[in-house]
């Protein structure tokens, strides 16, 4: 990468997610950790695994750079929210219900990404005049079984504090042989496809600036991460289908197509549960497609739109 391209993608502004402000807020249903940037409308963003409020605001940056002022939560067992502020998704759910209440909001729309999926969908799902508006991106609505399916150096890379550092000094010193593990893990895309993919995060400032911040918000303070992944596997692994018939709100479901992390059967199966929702395929995506992708422009594009629908 050019020294140029260097220097544009420390200015990108995902650095400042990690300079935010957290904050504790008491709710009913027990404390959690908040994280807000941005001016502008309201939306509350719920981050993946492992990850935290941090990781909320890196994963809703396109929404702060469009004038949407994001509150961003650390789910249970991440970071500054105790794990016993919610086990299930179904606590997490009812957690975020009580935030609202603790913030003064009757509503919001809200983003949720990964893992954080079920809780999104859940919260529409049981508190249904709670979400105006829903955007779910590569969101688990099926069994997830990670812990199964990695190999033994797949296990000590991405589930380890020292694998997650190592990841991130690679990242920072060999950027495209990151990207191009990361790639392998998360799609599906092979040989030509995989080693074209690679060159153009490589290659474009925001998106290979937005892998780095990634990849921070899961090795840093590593430790009080890891409680909230293990929590997560258990409860992704126990899902069978979740029942998300009940979602009235306007809900657009956002998926690579290439996503060998959360299959595209995840995204079908929430689209044809939730009346009016829809389901936009991002092609060759992998499971950060809507950030990386070629079409990201474009996903980021649509979720920025169907979220102003809401609060014009």
């Amino acid at each position: 990468m050019s020294s140029k391209a260097a220097t544009d993608a420390q200015a990108w502004p995902l650095e400042a997610c990690f300079k935010a402000k957290r904050e504790r807020i008491e709710t009913k249903a027990g404390p959690i950790e908040i994280a807000c940037m941005g001016e502008g409308a309201p939306l509350l963003t719920i981050h993946g695994g492992p990850g935290g409020c941090d990781q909320g605001l890196v994963l809703a940056m396109p929404f702060v750079r469009a004038s949407f002022h994001v509150i961003s939560v650390s789910r249970p067992g991440y970071l500054g929210t105790p794990l016993e502020s919610g086990m299930s998704f179904n606590d997490q759910a009812n957690l975020l219900a009580s935030l609202m209440d603790a913030l003064g909001f009757d509503s919001l729309p809200v983003v949720g990404a990964s893992a954080g999926g079920p809780v999104a969908y859940l919260l529409a799902q049981r508190h249904s005049k709670r979400v105006q508006a829903l955007v779910v991106i590569d969101g688990v609505t099926q069994t997830y079984s990670k812990e199964e399916q990695l190999s033994v150096l797949e296990e000590a890379i991405f589930l380890s504090q020292p694998g997650l550092w190592l990841m991130d000094w690679m990242g920072r010193h060999f950027p495209a042989s990151v990207v191009k593990g990361l790639l392998t893990t998360e799609s599906t895309l092979r040989e030509d496809a995989l080693a074209e993919r690679v060159q153009e995060v490589v290659q474009d400032p925001e998106k290979l600036s937005f892998v780095h911040m990634m990849m921070r918000t899961m090795t840093e303070q590593f430790k009080q991460r890891q409680q909230g992944l293990r929590n997560d596997l258990s409860k992704l692994a126990a899902i069978t289908k979740l029942q998300l018939d009940a979602i009235r709100c306007p809900t657009l479901i956002i998926h690579g197509d290439a996503d060998a992390d959360v299959p595209a059967d995840d995204a079908q199966w929430a689209h044809q549960q939730i009346q009016h929702s829809r389901l936009h395929t991002i092609p060759g995506g992998s499971h950060l497609a809507f950030w990386i992708a070629p079409g990201a422009a474009e996903a980021q594009e649509l979720a920025i739109s169907w979220m102003r629908q809401t609060s014009d």
